[in-house]
Order: C-alpha cells, then sequence, then structure tokens
C-alpha cells in the first residue's frame, strides 16, 4: 500500500487542489460562512491556517460544497501584512479589496 505524499510544507501554502484532511473544520467554515456568522481562525506557525484560508476562498471549493460563488464577495486579506495593524487601515483594505472584486458589478459597485 502506497501513502500519499503529504502536500504541506512549512512556509509554503498548499494550493486548494492540493489540499487534503480537514473534512469537519471545512464544513464548520461553510457552515459559518452559509449562515453568514464570524469565524476565527487561529494557530501556530506552520499549523496550515494560510492554506485553509486560500482553500475557503477558492471558487471551486464553494461550488463542491453547493454554494454559488457569485453569491459572495470573497477575498483574502493576510493581517500580517498590515503594519502597524490598526483597525482603520485593516477596513481600509478589506473595503478596497471588495472594490476590487465588485470593479464590474453595477449593482454593487456604488454603494461599495
Amino acid at each position: 500500500m502506497v501513502n500519499p505524499r503529504n502536500p504541506f510544507t512549512v512556509g509554503q501554502p498548499v494550493a486548494p487542489e492540493a489540499f487534503v484532511g480537514r473534512k469537519n473544520l471545512i464544513a464548520i467554515a461553510f457552515d459559518q460562512i452559509y449562515n453568514r456568522s464570524n469565524l476565527a481562525i487561529w494557530g501556530g506557525p506552520g499549523m496550515g491556517k494560510t492554506s485553509f484560508l486560500n482553500l475557503l476562498t477558492s471558487e471551486q471549493v464553494w461550488q463542491s460544497e453547493d454554494i454559488d460563488p457569485s453569491t459572495a464577495v470573497i477575498v483574502y486579506l493576510n493581517c500580517l501584512e498590515i503594519k502597524p495593524f490598526m483597525p482603520a487601515i485593516f477596513w481600509r483594505k478589506i473595503i478596497s479589496l471588495i472594490r476590487e472584486k465588485t470593479k464590474d458589478d453595477t449593482i454593487l459597485q456604488p454603494i461599495v
């Protein structure tokens, strides 16, 4: 019996198509998304947080969960890039990402 190759390498996120395991955590995350609730991802270095978040932003994964990705605006922001971290800067970046993601949406763009 051959064991599948472990796609996880510390310091390098795994692409969504190579992500394996954590089915229960994925289900919990999509339950939170579906219910328009909140979800915090926490863990030490090398635990797979970035890979997990990349997975959650993948439109193919949304479709595999029977959720239409066009019903949401999916953005990814690495908070480590905000130096110094300040809430006002965080929200400016989030709004900027949403504006960029919806730039061709004539309904959403005026309100973002």
